[in-house]
């Protein structure tokens, strides 16, 4: 499968960390509370932040496009 171009890349990655995180944090304050809405977005975080940097080093989504 041919990987995306690098801006794409870093698109994708940004919206990997943004919107799960900040969503689970904004909804979570809305329904549980403050605090256990800031707990939720760092327990929802804490799997994104992950998934981003295994894309990021072990799927090599680092390196620019040299073509």
């Amino acid at each position: 499968m041919k990987r995306p171009s690098y801006p794409i890349r870093l698109f994708i990655i940004g919206l990997i960390l943004c919107v799960p995180t900040i969503g689970a944090t904004h909804f979570g304050a809305i329904y549980l509370g403050r605090e256990n809405g800031i707990l939720l977005g760092f327990c929802v975080g804490i799997p994104s932040v992950s998934f981003a940097c295994w894309k990021l080093f072990i799927d090599n989504w680092r390196e620019e496009d040299d073509e």
